[in-house]
């Protein structure tokens, strides 16, 4: 009958079933997201910006969230060591995760490396760039002035650096001889003609070796800003009560030479020492410049010589300003000033005689223009008891880094699969997509941070910015690169990825080369630095392209 179909439809329904293209798939009821490959181009670009600014939220939430803490002085030093860093590098680490989870793992993996390698890139020259040009202040001296109010031409001025971005830029550059480990055997496996297949398997050990590697690195460099912080801690405490009258120079002198309790105390480097002895000192060269032109002059020394228990006759004043006035301008720079400091600091006799006759009453320290900052409280909260505000500030705090990597984790799997569809519509590696619009989801919050920083154009300020920057590619080197080696050693997957590799090594070796030698980058460094980035895709295309590299 012609009935008997619809009888037999209607029958199926009651009994709770229904035709096949009436069913729905059960791993298509599983996902909320749509499928790339169904949506028009229009219908991917507007999901495409859609997740982008989702992980930008997200991102911004995670950083909002762990800046919360660090008005709590309890946690304040582990929170910019260790809470910091991680956290910046989990929106990174989970495009690379989700990017080598599908089925075609080893064609989507491009999209996590395009996100490792254009986060690290851009996140050492775009906000650099902005450090340089909008932190630059005029040169004095072939040195940036800080202190100097003249106008600033349109190409010109400069900023510097404390030390610390030096030794920072050393051990990012140690941290990219972990990519060596998997891309040495990656290398002669090609060369000896191995299969995708026998490459994968030949990989497989080197890759758990390689894990191993980055997990001791990743936890040797989180000891490492640990220690750092408490030697911040501990300096900063030592200022504190510099300021308010309590430590000489004598003392604080001898502070420096004592405190050596840990190892990496110890192996303290000259140049370590001498970057805590300027912050040290500059209070109490405040205190000497009586006038306020930054410089000392010889009539400006008896303080200083009180201070470190000189006899404080004509003749001595005289050859002490001789011995401290090195280029013999006729007045002694705060450059001058603290090599003066260290060389009676490394002298035993003459640390005995200052710790022993210095004077007893101290003079007030003059406010620092260069202050740094203090953290604000937020507005709704900032009435609040002490206990309460720090509790209500815990709890925001959590909430924020809570929902922001919840969003981070539920989106990254969709945009990696926005990125992958991308390049196979126009026909290009994914990785070089994910390369361009990968890092400025996740990373975009770097570039205001980096201009807010900038803006206030301090060397204090530009330091803790570029800190953060090489510090984010320190992560990358170990945290993310240790998630790609375990998607290499659990899904078995092939490391074909060495003009990426290269391009990636080259630039943080150029960058970070740069830092170490430069004592002030100009326009001139902005610019190149900058030029990295399109720099970075141009080595790609052309060992892949020119050099048949994988």
């Amino acid at each position: 009958s012609s009935f008997a179909p619809g009888i037999a439809s209607a029958k199926s329904l009651q009994q709770g079933s229904a035709p096949a293209s009436a069913r729905v798939v059960p791993e298509e009821m599983q996902s909320p997201f749509v499928e790339p490959g169904e949506l028009n181009n229009t219908q991917l670009a507007f999901f495409t910006i859609v997740y982008a600014v989702v992980l930008y939220q997200s991102s911004g939430l995670i950083s909002g969230g762990s800046e919360l803490l660090m008005l709590v002085p309890s946690v304040a030093a582990l929170v910019g060591s260790i809470v910091l860093p991680i956290l910046g590098a989990v929106p990174d680490g989970m495009m690379v995760l989700f990017s080598g989870v599908g089925p075609n793992a080893q064609e989507t993996v491009a999209v996590g490396v395009g996100a490792l390698a254009g986060s690290t890139v851009m996140l050492l020259t775009f906000p650099w760039f902005i450090c340089i040009v909008y932190g630059r202040v005029p040169i004095k001296n072939g040195a940036p002035d800080f202190a100097g109010k003249g106008a600033l031409p349109r190409f010109g001025g400069g900023i510097s650096y404390e030390p610390s971005i030096r030794s920072n830029c050393k051990l990012m550059l140690l941290t990219t001889l972990l990519y060596a480990v998997i891309q040495l055997p990656a290398t002669k496996l090609e060369m000896d003609g191995a299969t995708m297949k026998e490459q994968s398997k030949g990989e497989h050990g080197v890759a758990l070796f390689g894990l191993v590697a980055c997990v001791v690195a990743f936890m040797g460099y989180l000891a490492y800003c640990v220690l750092d912080a408490t030697e911040d801690k501990q300096l900063a405490e030592v200022i504190k009560g510099i300021e308010k009258k309590q430590i000489s120079l004598a003392a604080a002198l001898d502070f420096i030479l004592h405190t050596k309790g840990s190892e990496k105390e110890q192996s303290l480097t000259q140049n370590k020492q001498k970057q805590r002895l300027k912050l040290i000192c500059k209070p109490f060269f405040r205190t000497y410049d009586v006038n306020k032109d930054k410089t000392l002059s010889e009539d400006e020394l008896p303080l200083l010589m009180a201070d470190l228990g000189f006899r404080q006759s004509s003749r001595r004043i005289k050859a002490t300003f001789n011995k401290q006035d090195a280029n013999k301008d006729g007045v002694v720079s705060f450059d001058e000033f603290v090599e003066f400091v260290y060389g009676v600091m490394s002298d035993s006799d003459a640390m005995k005689n200052a710790l022993a006759n210095s004077r007893s009453e101290l003079s007030p320290m003059p406010a620092d223009d260069d202050e740094e900052e203090e953290e604000e409280m937020p507005d709704d909260i900032a009435s609040l008891p002490v206990k309460q505000q720090m509790k209500r500030v815990v709890l925001r705090s959590m909430w924020m880094m809570g929902l922001g990597t919840a969003m981070v984790l539920v989106f990254s799997d969709p945009m990696v699969d926005c990125l992958s569809e991308w390049g196979t519509r126009l026909g290009v590696s994914p990785f070089y997509v994910s390369f361009v619009l990968a890092p400025f989801a996740s990373n975009a919050s770097e570039l205001l941070s980096a201009y807010t920083y900038a803006c206030k154009k301090t060397e204090k300020n530009l330091t803790t910015s570029l800190s953060t920057l090489v510090g984010a590619a320190c992560m990358n080197n170990t945290f993310v690169l240790g998630i790609f080696l375990a998607l290499i050693y659990v899904q078995g997957l092939a490391w074909e990825f060495t003009a990426e590799t290269i391009a990636m090594v080259l630039i943080q070796w150029l960058i970070g080369l740069v830092a170490i030698v430069s004592k002030k980058q100009t326009m001139v460094h902005a610019v190149l630095i900058l030029l990295c980035y399109p720099g970075c895709l141009f080595i790609v295309w052309f060992l892949e392209n020119k050099m048949g590299l994988d």
